[in-house]
């Protein structure tokens, strides 16, 4: 006959000494048994026979063996896994002993007192998670912080009006996200902040839709909750992200079609298309004569000779300018937090009305919906005054064109252009040019 020591602790660290109390109780019962230690196992998530040790010690059962534990909860948390387990053990012949309880399973008072404490067990687990899910949801309302790692932006600091932790911007990380979603929103892709943030693309994704950036504890049809401490962006910046980050990606374009859509014709105005040919060398761009009066010849040429020059005459004129954006802005900062603030009320009484199963709990969400609707109304008629400016981004067109795929940077040809082209044979610096307009801000700085 062998005796089989069971020890089992949740959360392994070096200064518990749970494991190590265990073993001593059981050693005082049986100094000879075999001891399995189990660490950093859950006896509520993992069954028994699925548990490294667990499954060791079931292999190793022989008939009049016994299974050592101090208590019911070190080998099960749930009564299901209890009797499954102690059935398993005399199967093989063996009995289960519960050293710290005077539990034997060799007689039915012992079978009696296990399947009772057993529900003890299985309901002080509920209980604690219940617990814990309660504590979960304070800290949450006091805008504490509990349990798992900051959000890259944020980090976790002590509460200064009380207990335990808080989230604060991170003085290094929170200015990179910053200037991450400067750049987003002058359309950089998302990928190449992401690796300077040390996390694959979908993460960071994931990241920036995070509503304790803007400092959201939470949103309801009745209110928004909010800590502005915590917050790396205001709320207006918040929501302009988010509208950013909801529009439709932009579809894939064939490289073939190049730069067609920056050319226009010379004779009717109309833009030129991409026309493939059996030789990519002779492919072209053509106006397709549409609007052309009958013997009016129609422009074309050839895409690699015009790509060519009107890249080249690009980055001559444009390439050491910096590139403008117009930004609009509110004079008025106090109608952009109200409107942000009413439409996550908005968005959180469409989520409850969506949610709503009985006849009364639609009642409910429909009323707090129209009272959310009429708080936006209220915000958006606060008076404000609209600015509209162009805005320099740091780069140059030369910088921008560098890092732009090909669509983007038909698009920089067409902020300067359009640039028509001519028909007839001509040489390709008269065939091809810059139509006259171009926007203000770059008025007498273009290199002719």
């Amino acid at each position: 006959m062998t005796d089989h020591a069971y020890t089992r602790i949740s959360f392994d660290s070096r200064v518990s000494g749970s494991i190590a109390k265990q073993r001593a109780r059981l050693a005082r019962h049986s100094p000879d048994a075999v001891v399995y230690e189990e660490r950093s196992v859950s006896g509520a998530k993992v069954p028994f026979a699925d548990r490294d040790e667990g499954a060791r010690l079931l292999a190793a059962l022989q008939p009049g063996d016994r299974v050592l534990a101090t208590k019911i909860d070190r080998v099960a948390r749930n009564v299901r896994d209890l009797l499954d387990l102690v059935e398993r053990i005399e199967r093989e012949g063996a009995s289960i002993v519960f050293v710290d309880q005077s539990i034997d399973t060799s007689g039915p008072m012992g079978r009696f007192l296990l399947t009772l404490l057993g529900a003890i067990a299985e309901l002080e687990a509920g209980i604690v998670a219940e617990r814990r899910r309660e504590s979960l949801a304070q800290f949450s309302a006091e805008g504490r912080h509990a349990v798992g790692s900051a959000p890259f932006g944020l980090q976790s600091v002590p509460n200064p009006a009380g207990r335990g932790l808080v989230l604060r911007p991170h003085p290094e990380e929170a200015p990179l996200l910053r200037d991450a979603v400067a750049a987003i929103l002058r359309g950089e892709p998302q990928r190449a902040w992401a690796e300077r943030a040390g996390m694959g693309a979908p993460a960071f994704g994931r990241l920036l839709r995070n509503p304790r950036l803007a400092g959201i504890l939470d949103a309801t049809s009745d209110g928004v909750r909010l800590d502005p401490d915590m917050a790396v962006f205001s709320l207006p910046e918040w929501r302009k992200l988010q509208g950013h980050l909801a529009r439709p990606t932009k579809p894939h374009r064939s490289r073939t079609e190049g730069h067609g859509r920056a050319y226009e014709c010379g004779v009717c105005g109309e833009r030129l298309y991409f026309q493939a040919a059996a030789n990519p060398a002779h492919a072209t761009y053509r106006c397709r004569g549409v609007r052309h009066e009958p013997g009016q010849p129609a422009a074309s040429v050839i895409r690699v000779n015009a790509d060519r020059y009107v890249e080249a005459e690009f980055l001559r004129r444009f390439g050491r300018l910096p590139v403008f954006e117009r930004v609009t802005t509110d004079s008025t900062a106090v109608r952009d937090e109200a409107v942000a603030l009413a439409r996550l009320r908005l968005d959180a009484a469409r989520a409850a009305q969506d949610a709503a199963v009985t006849d009364e709990d639609e009642d409910t969400t429909y009323r707090a919906y129209r009272r959310a609707k009429a708080a936006l109304r209220d915000a958006e008629a606060l008076p404000t005054a609209t600015v509209t400016e162009e805005v320099p981004t740091g780069e140059t067109f030369a910088q921008v064109w560098e890092r732009a795929d090909e669509e983007d940077r038909t698009s920089l040809l067409l902020r300067v252009g359009p640039w028509v082209v001519e028909p007839g044979r001509l040489p390709i610096d008269q065939k091809v040019h810059r139509a006259e307009a171009e926007p203000d801000y770059l008025a007498g700085q273009i290199d002719d």
